[in-house]
């Protein structure tokens, strides 16, 4: 990489935060090859759980989905489609090994990101921080579940995530079932929520 190739990288990454280079830069480095490992499982098999148990060969759309580890858990005999988006082309880039008809992956911005159906389950897993509010985020996706679908989010239990804790406690959607999952690594909060 030239001079002004790690110049202009640094600048967007560190000073502008575009979240799209910073992801690249970090999944180049390969800083999320742990999303891979046993230490994400327990977490991993809840979201699964819950999207196989309450919506059976559903349609899944997965916001933030980096290299598609939470894919790769889902028995694929059971849903119907799978979309995983995510900001970094290069972990969709890395993903797209495990397309095939039923599954897809997508780069999109869950900002600006507009589906083009509609799906019985939306998983935001370790993502929705990149949004405004929780009901933000969940408002703006809301018209793109089916009737009685579900959201499913994760939220880390770091103590930088209270605030998003506290806004997904007092969230105006209705929860279904909401648990908290230990693992060696972290903390997660997973809580799945009807559409409005």
């Amino acid at each position: 990489m030239n001079l002004l190739n790690t110049t202009t990288d640094l600048i967007n990454r560190k000073v502008l935060r575009r979240d799209k280079d910073r992801w690249n830069y970090q999944y180049n480095l390969g800083r999320w090859d742990g999303l891979g490992d046993i230490h994400e499982l327990a977490r991993f098999s809840v979201i699964v759980g819950y999207a196989q148990h309450l919506k059976p060969n559903g349609k899944i759309l997965e916001i933030g989905a980096g290299e598609g580890y939470l894919q790769q858990r889902f028995d694929k005999s059971k849903y119907e489609l799978y979309y995983s988006t995510d900001v970094s082309d290069i972990a969709i880039a890395n993903a797209k090994k495990y397309e095939d008809e039923k599954t897809k992956y997508l780069i999109a911005d869950m900002n600006t990101y507009i589906p083009d159906q509609k799906f019985d389950v939306i998983i935001i897993n370790e993502a929705i921080y990149y949004g405004i509010s929780v009901d933000k985020v969940l408002t703006r996706f809301n018209p793109y579940l089916e009737e009685g679908g579900i959201f499913i989010v994760s939220i880390n239990g770091d103590e930088r995530n209270a605030e998003w804790h506290k806004m997904m406690e007092n969230s105006s959607f209705s929860k279904i079932d909401g648990t908290t999952v230990n693992t060696t690594r972290n903390t997660f909060y997973i809580t799945v929520l009807k559409k409005k």
